[in-house]
């Protein structure tokens, strides 16, 4: 017994491991999020619906614009229907989740990213002409401006309602839905633009592409992480 007191007393001097966590001040309580999050089939909704209002916002302002005389023509129709297949596949993989609900992977959306630009840049130079006359720095400015118009408001909408949604890649799923969403701007000004000029669709009509991209990645690292 006495062999046992003094082996609890021992006990007693034995520093506490932990004592120095003792004098820490406890943690910042976190803040409750302002609003509730949106459940899947909500959040599908919510998608699907700024996709829809992004697709008629660039049908308004094409026909607002005016249509080329020539838009059915195969050298037009194909890559309007081309770009189009790719910017709406190119959003069915990036949104949509994966087994066991994962988003799509990093390679998917590095793959997204160099495709919108690649499939915009091949139809270009396979139905356009290399020169359509000497065009001004007026005609360059109004497509401009028309092609930046109609990737506005999908842009705003995709930061909108894509914020906090990305479990990871956050900038890379932003730049994946910007250029896919100028690529979208892009069918439209192609649907009212008459010019044929390769350099003049590469810079001017191509411009919603890089700039979707870039506006996107920065959306998405700054506000797009769930």
């Amino acid at each position: 017994m006495a062999d046992e007191r003094d082996l609890q007393e021992g006990l007693e001097d034995i520093p506490d491991p932990a004592a120095h966590l003792a004098g820490r001040p406890p943690p910042p309580l976190t803040a409750a999020p302002a609003e509730p999050s949106l459940t899947r089939p909500a959040r599908a909704r919510r998608v699907a619906s700024a996709i829809l209002a992004g697709l008629a916002w660039v049908l308004l302002l094409t026909w607002i614009a005016g249509f080329r005389a020539d838009i059915g023509a195969p050298r037009v129709a194909i890559p309007l229907a081309l770009w189009a297949l790719l910017s709406g596949l190119g959003l069915l993989l990036a949104l949509t989740p994966r087994a066991r609900g994962l988003p799509a992977g990093v390679r998917a959306l590095q793959a997204l990213v160099a495709a919108a630009p690649v499939g915009f840049l091949a139809a270009a130079v396979a139905m356009s002409g290399l020169a359509d006359g000497p065009l001004s720095p007026r005609s360059h400015l109004k497509c401009s401006a028309i092609a930046l118009g109609m990737a506005a408001l999908p842009l705003a909408l995709a930061a909108l309602v894509l914020r906090r949604s990305f479990l990871s890649a956050p900038a890379w799923r932003g730049a994946a839905i910007g250029a896919l969403c100028g690529l979208g701007a892009v069918i439209g000004v192609q649907a009212h633009c008459p010019y044929d000029d390769l350099l003049h669709i590469t810079f001017v009509h191509g411009l919603p592409i890089a700039a979707g991209a870039l506006l996107g990645a920065a959306a998405g690292a700054l506000r797009g992480r769930a």
